[in-house]
């Protein structure tokens, strides 16, 4: 089963009103996209919710392996929150698989500021369906 990724996913979808409509860029080792949050995505004021954060982490990860020809859906996601994302700034996110096994996939993600401050990370366990 092939999952293809939707016009309206919230973080990649490009005809999603409210959603991330990321450009997903292969790299060397992996993946890259630009993100400046949105009103809609505040938590605290001015302040970006975790749960975004953790949604654009969780699509590196994922477009990673897409990238690499892998058709896996996340199964366990572990995030480390380093500094706050802060509205209408443009951040920097990085997708990558580490290691795979036989129907597991390790993968790594990364979202730096504008000034290369570590915003937060994750490292995800993808399950290989196909």
């Amino acid at each position: 089963m092939l999952i293809k990724s939707g016009d309206y996913c919230f973080a990649c979808g490009d005809r999603n009103p409210i959603g991330f409509q990321l450009k997903i860029i292969e790299t060397e080792n992996g993946v890259k996209a630009e993100f400046i949050p949105k009103k809609e995505y505040e938590g605290y004021q001015n302040i970006i919710h975790g749960g975004i954060v953790a949604t654009l982490l969780d699509e590196m990860i994922a477009w990673a392996c897409r990238k690499k020809g892998y058709n896996a859906v996340t199964a366990e996601l572990q995030i480390r929150y380093k500094k706050p994302m802060v509205l209408n700034k443009k951040y920097f996110a990085y997708g990558k698989i580490s290691k795979k096994y036989y129907r597991l996939i390790i993968g790594e993600s990364e979202v730096f500021d504008e000034e290369k401050t570590l915003i937060a990370y994750a490292q995800a366990k993808m399950y290989l369906i196909s």
